[in-house]
């Protein structure tokens, strides 16, 4: 390793290399006395889990990447002062080396989304050149002159026109790899960027799966589809908080999220006091729990969970048991051991033994490559509940991020009437804004930006968009079957399900009759869309659908007949359906790169078995061109696979379920390369 490596440590970062104007090796015309090239240190780090290349203004922004859960893996941006700048998961901080280091995780297809290999293949490429080591370049920064040299590059990468900012990254990247430089400023042009990528975004469906054997049977699932975040209550008062970007996830007790410090410290000392009791053989219930001759009785039952702003929040209620207390009010109270709780979870969550590590899952799409193996965390501190508005009966809430509230529903003990109350998302505080509801179980649908609320309330009251600042009524929606629905459009519009094969957009505003319909295969289940309300999926009782809002037409659909599916969700780049033991993503964006690296993703057992089944043919060596022709792909998207040769594997498959690995043989950075990929 370099001398200016070994002392180039992020706390010594000025003080060691702007003294060594010659660390490293390498001739470049940068300056490197006349500014810090290390400025990008004091920049704010992102979770860009999207990898829409922008810091959101609800991506959770990260001080210290060493203090990180599991679920709150990266990739991690630095998007700021004209610096585009990413690291993976296991990085310690974000420089432009962990972007070169990112840069292949996510579209080499010869390192399989893995860091290490990324650091191993471009030592190869660099490290002698330069005689760095990139070992440890996602810990500590890289010397000062190969660092202005990568800052240059990367800043004349971004000045390129697109919409990509990773992908102007990529072609900057691919002509360092062909040139064996950093410096590409005279040679990366606008016709690299434009000629260098297959890009299918929103043209293809890719599906996949990770298995997750706890999630049955769950209580709720809620997703933050601004960090990625999802979060299930499962039977037995679990709570999976789940990366739906890499399929990492931590799982951990949440009964304790009951307890406030100080009831924490009420509750340990009830438990001296059975000695000073003059009838040990008396009930006794305090703090959720009773005791005496009846036995141990819970009187208090989680029964709802949503993931807060953070990874380390959780929004919680509680509601009492037929042994509970089941007084009734409609305000948040001063005592009491049901209502919501706003708990701090995984905090100091440590990575379990070897032996606890389960099954390792790759998801085979772009925005899936994080860089790091999957972790699961068994048993992190318990939270400590931050807040709490305490109330016998409040059994739904729904937070508005953007806002800073939380919409709740008071039942006030009542099986149909009940309130719709604006609480402070921090303190819980109750604000003077109500609305009063028909029904004890309305649907509530958030806009994309936070502003409306959809409230439906089937055939006991009328379906109203609310202003979520005032909960003031801004529109009566004229329909009152709505099953299901979104905001679509920048919320000018709503796209909604009655439960029958057809889906309609209303206009929020003049909603008598639809602006247009779509007809589709069987029943819907479920319609949701992305978080800016431009493309829309639909979950029908046999197919997944991609929908452009704009065009009102179908893009795309893939046969879906898993069983027993919870809850469907839908990010930037993937449509997430959580089931029965498992999570389901169905890719439609991000799926852009190398002809082979695109092709490999493309590649499954249900590809093979539909080209078989199309063809009437046997199996032999073939282009993927061929077989997407063949599978009724079109022909702009079919001739960019032209020079990717598949091979079945072992050689005397005679069927799509013979067949265990695919060898596919193409060109990537100018080199003739081969893969194989195991066929599940």
């Amino acid at each position: 390793m370099s001398e200016c490596l070994k002392v180039s440590k992020i706390a010594l970062l000025v003080a060691s290399c702007t003294l060594m104007t010659a660390c490293g090796g390498g001739d470049d015309s940068t300056n490197t006395q006349s500014k810090n090239h290390y400025a990008y240190g004091d920049y704010p780090v992102c979770q860009d889990i999207d990898l829409n290349g922008e810091c959101g203004v609800l991506e959770q922004t990260i001080t210290n990447l060493e203090s990180l859960t599991a679920s709150a893996s990266g990739p991690f941006l630095i998007d700021s002062n004209g610096y585009f700048l990413t690291a993976n998961s296991g990085a310690k901080l974000v420089s432009p080396f962990t972007t070169l280091i990112q840069n292949e995780v996510l579209f080499n297809p010869m390192v399989s989304g893995n860091s290490g290999q990324a650091k191993a293949y471009l030592q190869k490429i660099f490290g002698d050149k330069y005689n760095i080591n990139f070992t440890d370049l996602d810990v500590i920064h890289g010397p000062e002159n190969e660092t202005a040299q990568l800052i240059a590059s990367f800043h004349h990468a971004i000045s390129l026109s697109g919409d990509s900012a990773y992908l102007k990254i990529a072609a900057a990247v691919d002509k360092m790899v062909t040139n064996r430089t950093f410096d590409i400023r005279e040679s990366l042009s606008q016709a690299d960027l434009d000629t260098s990528f297959v890009n299918l975004n929103n043209h293809y469906l890719l599906s996949g799966s990770y298995p997750l054997s706890p999630l049955t049977s769950p209580k709720s699932i809620t997703m933050n589809e601004n960090t990625g975040l999802l979060l299930a209550l499962t039977s037995d008062d679990k709570l999976l908080q789940i990366n739906t970007g890499t399929g990492t996830y931590s799982s951990f007790p949440a009964t304790s999220a009951l307890a406030s410090p100080q009831r924490s410290a009420l509750l340990k000392d009830s438990d001296h006091d059975d000695d000073d009791d003059d009838d040990d053989d008396d009930d006794h219930c305090e703090y959720g729990i009773c005791t005496g001759t009846g036995g141990i009785q819970v009187t208090s039952s989680l029964t709802f969970a949503a993931q807060g702003l953070s990874n380390q929040q959780a929004y919680l209620i509680y509601q009492p048991t037929a042994y509970g207390d089941n007084s009734i009010s409609n305000t948040c109270n001063a005592s009491g051991d049901n209502g919501i709780y706003l708990s701090e979870i995984g905090k100091n969550a440590k990575s379990p033994s070897p032996s606890g590590v389960k099954k390792q899952f790759i998801i085979d799409s772009y925005s899936g490559a994080s860089g790091t193996d999957p972790i699961v965390i068994e048993k992190p501190e318990l939270p400590m509940s931050e807040a709490e508005c305490l109330n016998n009966h409040i059994n739904w809430l729904t937070p508005i991020y953007s806002k800073k509230r939380v919409m709740a529903v008071f039942t006030n003990g009542s099986g149909q009437t009940a309130e719709l109350k604006l609480l402070n998302s921090e303190t819980l505080v109750a604000s003077n804004q109500v609305y009063n509801l028909s029904t004890s179980d309305p649907g509530l649908i958030l806009s994309k930006q936070g502003a409306e609320l959809l409230v439906t309330q089937g055939s006991y009251g009328q379906t109203m968009i609310l202003d979520t600042e005032t909960l003031a009524p801004k529109n009566h929606i004229a329909k009152a079957d709505i099953l299901d629905a979104c905001f679509v459009n920048d919320d000018r519009e709503l796209l909604i399900s009655d439960g029958t094969n057809t889906v309609s957009w209303l206009d929020t505003r003049s909603s008598y009759q639809p602006i247009a319909s779509l007809e589709l295969d069987s029943r819907v289940k479920r319609v949701v869309s992305d978080p800016e309300g431009k493309y829309s999926s639909v979950l029908t009782a046999n197919r997944v659908y991609l929908l452009d809002n704009t065009a009102r037409k179908i893009i795309k659909s893939m046969i879906y007949d898993k069983a027993y599916p919870y809850g469907m969700s839908m990010l930037t780049d993937k449509i997430i359906i959580s089931r029965y033991g498992a999570i389901d993503y169905i890719q439609f964006s991000n799926l852009v790169g190398s002809s082979i690296k695109v092709g490999y993703q493309m590649l499954s057992r249900d590809l093979v078995t539909l080209w078989l089944s199309s063809s009437e043919k046997s199996l032999h060596s073939t282009t993927l061109a061929h077989v997407l022709r063949t599978n009724g792909e079109s022909e702009a998207t079919s001739r960019q696979f032209g020079e990717i040769d598949l091979q079945w594997l072992p050689t005397n498959a005679t069927t799509a379920a013979q067949v265990q690995q695919v060898k596919l043989t193409g060109y990537y950075r100018g080199e003739r390369i081969s893969l194989y990929k195991v066929l599940k």
